[in-house]
């Protein structure tokens, strides 16, 4: 025979709800670090950006940063990936050409302080050996850029607006590279022109005797 305590008459305990509010928590915390750190980037650059540095600035310790990022550089590619999340949420599939795309990315990036600066230094950290994981990352975001550029050079191509007598995979690697260029410019010098840079390449592209569009 068992005695009931007064702690008997309360309901039992919902394990998974604690959980899913534990969860709900950490997703949220998570959120809000990714959403400072650019902000701290942007004041201290790339070397003085450190996780305990991030930390400070937002609030929370240390080892709960390296509990949910692990290390500077996984912290660094989930900011780029939310970002980049975020620019596909709010962009039609069907919103425009090629130069479209790529404008709405550059003024994506440039309303946010810090993020072309971030994506610049973390492609040469990709570069420098053994960053496997930053090399991963841009090898593959770089190749799914590309297919959506042929994609759309392909539709241009059917409507009339892009020549059919260049190969449209090495046209799509060019727009990229024309694009990343000159968005480096314009974080060096903010009066290069990137639209019209943008502009000039789509009219290149064109067939000829096709009308120019208005810069």
């Amino acid at each position: 025979m068992t005695g009931q305590g007064p702690s008997d008459d309360r309901p039992p305990r919902q394990d998974g709800e604690t959980k899913r509010g534990k969860y709900a928590k950490g997703l949220a915390r998570r959120q809000q670090i990714i959403d400072e750190v650019l902000a701290v980037y942007d004041r201290l650059g790339f070397e003085g950006t450190s996780l305990r540095a991030v930390a400070e600035a937002i609030g929370v310790t240390h080892p709960v940063l390296k509990h949910h990022f692990g290390t500077r550089e996984q912290l660094f590619l989930e900011v780029l990936q939310e970002y980049d999340r975020r620019f596909l949420d709010t962009t039609e599939r069907d919103a425009g050409s090629f130069i479209d795309l790529v404008q709405r990315s550059a003024e994506h990036s440039m309303r946010v302080p810090g993020l072309m600066a971030l994506l610049n230094s973390m492609v040469a950290h990709a570069l420098e050996a053994g960053n496997d994981r930053s090399r991963a990352h841009f090898s593959e975001r770089y190749a799914h850029l590309r297919g959506e550029i042929r994609t759309l050079l392909e539709e241009g191509r059917a409507a009339g607006t892009v020549r059919s007598d260049i190969p449209l995979d090495e046209a799509a690697s060019l727009v990229l590279a024309v694009a990343d260029g000159l968005s480096t410019q314009w974080l060096l010098d903010e009066s290069a022109d990137l639209k019209s840079g943008l502009l000039l390449l789509e009219r290149l592209l064109q067939p000829p005797g096709v009308q120019a569009p208005a810069s």
